[in-house]
């Protein structure tokens, strides 16, 4: 299985277990796509992360973040 579609089908299985919203690194926070929510990491709690690896291309090494957000009730994901 190619790394993307390594990372594919671990983005369908924490949507099916309820991490549905997107954060991105925005300068210092971490920004909720779809609520318009800044966070700061230490507002945030990361509960798995998987890692993926391209020996031959290192730039295109990525790390996929499950992340909730108990005050909010938000689950949610960040690929870095």
């Amino acid at each position: 299985m190619a790394e993307n579609e390594k990372l594919s089908y671990a983005l369908d299985v924490l949507q099916k277990n309820g991490y549905t919203y997107n954060f991105i690194k925005k300068d210092m926070f971490f920004f909720c796509c779809e609520k318009g929510l800044n966070f700061r990491s230490y507002e945030l709690t990361i509960t798995e992360k998987y890692r993926y690896e391209n020996k031959f291309e290192p730039a295109r090494n990525s790390v996929l973040y499950a992340i909730e957000s108990h005050e909010y009730g938000l689950k949610g994901f960040l690929v870095n």
